[in-house]
């Protein structure tokens, strides 16, 4: 079993639900610096391409989200895919709530981001690089339409 840590970049403490197992709760970060927050107890990472409810697995893993502040019927849900291709040691989840029509992961292997993940309703643009921000480094823009979710792989 590998190692899985979750973060909760967020003012707001969120409820989290890892492929439809029961919710756990990731306390606001902390203001005014930002450090974000984890769980009490970190859900299972099974390396493997099956795993059951409330366990992250290999493949595509579905993360529903809703803040302290409402209920499960204001969540928002977003895709974590994680590659059967690369081995996974240690699984980072940063997860950002700004609404249930709002809602952005970035995941990392080892420290090192391999894809984000936003979900809008609204008309948003967002920027990608996958170099770091240097000037002159190549970047693409992508414009998300009514009910979409963006998914750029690193």
């Amino acid at each position: 079993m590998s190692q899985f840590v979750i973060f909760n970049a967020s003012k707001s403490a969120i409820h989290i639900s890892v492929n439809q197992g029961d919710y756990f709760i990731v306390p606001a970060a902390s203001q005014p610096s930002w450090i974000p927050a984890q769980p009490q107890a970190e859900p299972d990472f099974i390396n493997k391409t099956v795993a059951g409810p409330g366990q992250l697995h290999l493949g595509d893993n579905s993360i529903t989200i809703y803040p302290d502040t409402s209920g499960p019927a204001d969540s928002g849900v977003c895709t974590l895919k994680i590659s059967t291709e690369i081995p996974i040691n240690s699984l980072q989840l940063y997860l950002f709530w700004k609404s249930a029509t709002s809602v952005a992961l970035v995941a990392l292997q080892d420290g090192q981001p391999f894809q984000a993940s936003i979900v809008t309703h609204d008309i948003t643009s967002v920027t990608t690089s996958t170099s770091p921000a240097l000037s002159g480094a190549a970047r693409s823009a992508v414009l998300l339409q009514t009910g979409h979710q963006v998914q750029i792989n690193m």
